[in-house]
């Protein structure tokens, strides 16, 4: 389902609905969406802000062509219903066919985090790069215990919430995602890792893991997200560069010495190093991350509640847009700090998926098969000994009949008293006794 031979490299084609356009599903025609205006569009399809015509529900819509061989909505909509229950998730209240175009309809977000930095001209305050950080950290979290990992992490893929008081931050567009592990028979087991790997990613953000094409894991999302927040503070250093092997290069000669010797980077310096001493099946410490940057927080005197810097450019630069139409509507109230800090320290410190190498799957195993051949081997071999032993227990009746038969016995009785022996003779069949028949079959049944 989602091998990268399934992925196209191509872009796939931008689709454009009429103004006020209805979007419904060919064959249920349950809800009808009304299209409102693009939101933006990308290499795997074209987003648009509608609402329910009945309801008013307001939402986003995506939407591809059908192509053969592309699946890629399929895809995106199967890990988005996989997190269905997370609050920190994007929830999809629609899919369906329309015209020859696949479509999902799901939570409407604010602007991504690319438009943010526009609108802020790429400055921002230590404490609005450490609060992004934290709820672009959990967003990433989230992902990875259902199972995948994202691989193509950048700031246009996250996207604040649509009311200015929920301060979650949404991952969005797994059209690169790929499953890591998968929980059979109670146990986790972690897909093993392909000796070289396609590219997946943007060349500014993705780990020297995809530079030298190796297998991306957790560790390769997190490497991703750590550039973005060193990208909110300051230009990465290879940010005008474009040859691929030049920032490669770039990443592995300045990364540390930036790292280390900028004062506010220098925080993260532990964050560096835990993540230069991880493979591909390792756990990335989600909930040490987190209590790295909740510490510079609050040594910079930094809140997790509380309006965002940026709330008030995004509303203008809305309402300038779209008049008043365009105000985001406030749907709930702000929570406190303590209530906050008790939600993400829940969040960072529950582990679903656990790491390590031990739980990677043999060669030649199907990940996404019996992922305990070994073990359905012993079972199939149980199994023959238990018809084996039914077929034995089946015989040693008959044999003893054919023994204890009162019929026989007097033959023998006779054939023995012929020659006055007090020891009776067996009677033969062959060159085998009933007797040594009986015993044999016995000795082997005790044995």
């Amino acid at each position: 389902m989602d091998d990268d031979d399934d992925k196209p490299d191509r872009q796939v084609e931008s689709i454009r609905l009429e103004l006020n356009e209805e979007v419904m599903d060919k064959d249920e025609q349950k809800n009808v969406w009304v299209a409102q205006r693009m939101l933006g569009k990308g290499a795997f399809g074209t987003v648009y802000h509608v609402y329910n015509k009945s309801t008013k529900q307001e939402a986003a819509l995506k939407i591809e062509r059908m192509t053969a061989g592309d699946n890629l909505l399929k895809i995106e909509r199967e890990i988005m219903e996989a997190m269905q229950s997370e609050k920190t998730a994007i929830h999809i209240f629609d899919n369906g066919i329309y015209n020859n175009y696949r479509f999902i309809v799901m939570t409407l977000c604010g602007p991504d985090l690319q438009k943010i930095a526009e609108l802020m001209n790429n400055k921002f305050s230590d404490e609005t790069v450490i609060r992004v950080s934290i709820r672009t950290l959990l967003a990433i979290k989230t992902m990875h215990e259902f199972e995948y990992v994202h691989r193509d992490l950048k700031p246009c893929n996250f996207a604040v919430d649509y009311n200015p008081n929920a301060l979650h931050i949404y991952l969005f567009d797994y059209g690169m995602a790929r499953r890591y592990a998968r929980h059979y028979n109670n146990k986790w087991y972690l897909r093993r890792p392909r000796e070289s790997a396609q590219f997946r990613g943007t060349n500014r953000y993705c780990s020297l893991n995809m530079h030298k094409r190796k297998e991306l894991g957790r560790v390769d999302d997190i490497w991703s997200w750590f550039f973005m927040m060193m990208e909110m503070h300051r230009e990465l250093p290879w940010h005008n560069l474009m040859n691929v092997e030049a920032i490669e290069a770039r990443k592995e000669e300045q990364l540390h010495k930036v790292v280390s010797s900028d004062p506010f980077y220098s925080s993260f310096l532990p964050i560096y190093a835990m993540l230069s001493g991880y493979e591909y099946a390792d756990r990335p410490d989600y909930a040490g991350i987190f209590e790295i940057l909740l510490r510079k927080l609050r040594e910079i005197n930094g809140k997790l509640s509380g309006p965002m810097e940026y709330d008030a450019a995004r509303i203008n630069e809305a309402v300038a847009k779209l008049g008043e139409n365009g105000r985001p509507k406030v749907v709930s109230k702000m929570e406190d700090e303590m209530s906050h800090l008790n939600f993400l320290k829940t969040a960072f410190y529950k582990v679903v998926i656990p790491g390590g190498n031990q739980y990677v799957i043999p060669e030649m195993v199907d990940f996404f098969g019996n992922l305990e051949p070994k073990k359905a081997k012993e079972e199939k071999t149980d199994e023959h000994k238990k018809q084996h032993r039914q077929q034995h227990r089946a015989m040693v009746p008959v044999v003893n009949k054919m023994t204890h038969n009162p019929h026989n016995k007097k033959k023998q009785q006779q054939q023995s008293s012929g020659d006055g022996n007090t020891n009776r003779k067996s009677v033969t069949i062959g060159s085998k006794s009933k007797t040594n028949i009986s015993r044999s079959k016995v000795a082997k049944r005790h044995h």
